[in-house]
């Protein structure tokens, strides 16, 4: 009897062997122990504003409509369609096993807020003047801010001071005081408000922002001041000193020097610089090939100042 059991035990055993090493195999290859045992276990969320649209799964009608959730999909890519009237939307994403994936798109705007811009008006009494600039804005970042126009909403304002033409935009002062309106704007089933104070005031009325002071001309303008003459060679070397005195950096410059020599003989020759900033002085030398002649004196023929800007 013992030796039955023995010879049982190890005829079974390379079956449980073998059942393990593929456990283990499909374990590191990603797949987890309910895909094994259940199946595939991916989903897809799907949610739309409004509701109620319908869900294609890679172009085929899944029979659902919006909110729901597609369930049993296996490791894998997935095109998404959304239909709702004649509004539509795509996307593709990507499923896996126990990390549920959700799509939600906004098929129509979804009102966020408005804004009533400027917030401050003021007039005289008897004076018409035009409303403020009324601006929906939306949650989805598809649907752009739209003006709306002050008949299109409704409004309340807390006292008599100012009347409010809705068709025209405009407000006219009756009396003197502060009026606040509140502005209202409906689309679909959302309602937000801003508020405006209007202020109406007897005579004067309040002054304007005082005009900025106009910004001085630009001025390209340098000073030049000769230090030294040398001739170690055939080269007169004229050192000078330049100066920016204008308003705006000299990103280039170009100078023009005549050597008078002693037989009242004159070359001519430039040299050049860069980026010398407002204020800023600068030492250099200029170099005019004058051969075997002997340099008396030296003088600015032109000179050029360039700003890459003006």
């Amino acid at each position: 009897m013992k030796r039955k059991v023995i010879f049982s035990v190890f005829k079974v055993l390379p079956f449980f062997l073998l059942a393990f090493l593929i456990l283990s195999s499909l374990l590191i290859s990603g797949c987890s122990p309910s895909d094994l045992i259940f199946g595939p276990s991916g989903s897809i969320s799907v949610t739309t504003y409004p509701s109620g649209a319908k869900v294609f799964l890679n172009g085929n009608n899944t029979g659902e409509v919006t909110p729901c959730t597609l369930t049993n999909l296996v490791k894998g890519s997935y095109e998404i369609k959304i239909i709702y009237e004649d509004k539509s939307y795509t996307k593709t994403v990507m499923v896996y096993s126990g990390c549920p994936t959700s799509v939600y798109k906004d098929l129509f705007p979804r009102l966020e807020k408005i804004i009533i811009n400027p917030d401050f008006l003021y007039t005289k009494i008897g004076e018409i003047r035009e409303f403020s600039i009324i601006t929906a804005y939306y949650f989805d970042v598809d649907h752009w801010p739209t003006k709306i126009k002050l008949s299109d909403c409704s409004y309340v304002k807390d006292n008599g001071h100012a009347t409010i033409n809705s068709e025209n935009e405009t407000f006219t002062g009756v009396s003197k005081g502060q009026t606040i309106v509140t502005v209202s704007y409906t689309e679909r089933e959302f309602t937000k408000s801003d508020i405006v104070d209007i202020y109406i005031c007897t005579f004067p009325t309040p002054s304007p922002e005082p005009e900025p002071e106009p910004e001085p001309d630009e001025i390209l303008q340098a000073k030049v001041t000769f230090t030294k003459l040398e001739q170690p060679s055939n080269y007169a070397w004229v050192y000078y000193e330049i100066e920016n005195t204008g308003n705006v950096d000299i990103d280039f410059y170009q100078i023009w020097f005549t050597v008078k020599c002693t037989d009242d003989s004159e070359y001519t020759d430039y040299t050049v610089g860069a980026s010398l900033k407002v204020g800023d002085k600068r030492n250099a030398i200029g170099l005019i090939n004058i051969g075997e002649k002997t340099a008396e004196s030296v003088e600015i023929k032109n000179w050029e100042l360039t700003n890459y800007d003006l």
